[in-house]
């Protein structure tokens, strides 16, 4: 019998966002988490388009400050702090 391949489900750019900054632990940049986020993306068959994915992570971000999970700090890059868990 010939096995059926199993399907990957499609993680879209908003999930992996999400994803990934549900995942922050320490210190760490938008741009990391971008990358992680497109990484997420790119594995599930999606395209690979890191600047477009880092607006999806700006927006979690954002939300994550606003509930006071996140410390958000902008000098040149955003760098992103867990502050509660």
């Amino acid at each position: 019998m010939v096995k059926k391949e199993e399907k990957v489900k499609r993680v879209s750019r908003n999930e992996a966002a999400n994803q990934v900054v549900a995942a922050v632990k320490g210190k760490t940049t938008l741009t990391q988490l971008a990358e992680k986020a497109n990484a997420l993306v790119v594995e599930s068959g999606g395209p690979d388009k890191v600047q477009g994915i880092a607006w999806h992570v700006k927006r979690a971000l954002a939300s994550g400050e606003a509930f006071g999970i996140l410390k958000i700090t902008r000098p040149t890059d955003v760098m992103v702090e867990r502050v509660k868990s």
